[in-house]
């Protein structure tokens, strides 16, 4: 049976190339999925661990037993928020949700984000520096996931110890974007009872979410620790 063949080698190869690239996004996309349920494996794991220590009654006290049921209850929670945050994901990456792009005011956005972040540098004893931002300085984005991916990405400096992070802001002429700029100083992370999503997936979820948003996030920082110094470059509004 003679099977269909491409006009000439440049079809042929056009559809390599198409295949090469499915190939490499399928391959991308399991792998972060294996990573995604490792990442949820570890909360519950904690939840089962404390609930069995609750069940063969091996609390010292009725005060210990509330602290673990407390425990649990906020290992769920963080469950149930990181689940939230990939089926969103999902939907954007098959098209059944989209973000709701606009013109945003990004002074006010980057004052929410500092406010929803600093007790976190507070008790981490990290000093957190955000610099000028331009009154009336705009970008194309979904405001509510902007701030999401920046927490995100402060959160992930935090877990890895830095004792200072900044957050500058500047303009690029030749492209009409604006870019975030996230500089930090990787320490020894401290210790965490709870069960949290590592740095490294948190990046992870931040550079998709970049992508949605018409963005992207680059690592700017040396060989050694990339991710001390991250670039976040966002469109302007169109008119």
């Amino acid at each position: 049976m003679d099977y269909p063949q491409g006009q000439n080698f440049t079809d042929i190869e056009t559809l390599q190339l198409a295949y090469d690239r499915l190939r490499h996004q399928a391959q991308h996309q399991a792998a972060f999925l294996g990573t995604a349920s490792h990442e949820l494996r570890s909360p519950i794991t904690q939840i089962i661990s404390l609930h069995q220590l609750i069940l063969e009654d091996l609390c010292e006290s009725p005060a210990e037993e509330r602290e673990f049921i407390a425990q649990a209850n906020q290992a769920i929670q963080t469950v149930l928020k990181n689940l939230d945050l990939l089926i969103t994901l999902s939907k954007f990456d098959i098209g059944a949700l989209h973000p709701q792009l606009a013109p945003t005011l990004l002074q006010p956005l980057i004052t929410r984000v500092q406010r929803m972040i600093e007790m976190q540098c507070i008790n981490r004893h990290c000093r957190l520096i955000v610099g000028p931002v331009e009154a009336g300085l705009q970008v194309q984005t979904d405001p509510a996931w902007l701030e999401q991916s920046l927490v995100m990405l402060i959160e992930a400096a935090l877990a890895l110890g830095s004792p200072q992070i900044s957050l500058t802001v500047s303009e690029d002429p030749t492209t009409g974007s604006v870019a975030l700029h996230l500089g930090t100083n990787p320490g020894e992370a401290p210790p965490s009872a709870m069960a949290a999503l590592s740095p490294e997936f948190r990046y992870q979820l931040a550079a998709r979410l970049a992508l949605h948003l018409g963005a992207a996030l680059e690592f700017l920082g040396p060989a050694e620790t990339p991710k001390s110094l991250l670039c976040l470059k966002l469109p302007r509004p169109a008119n």
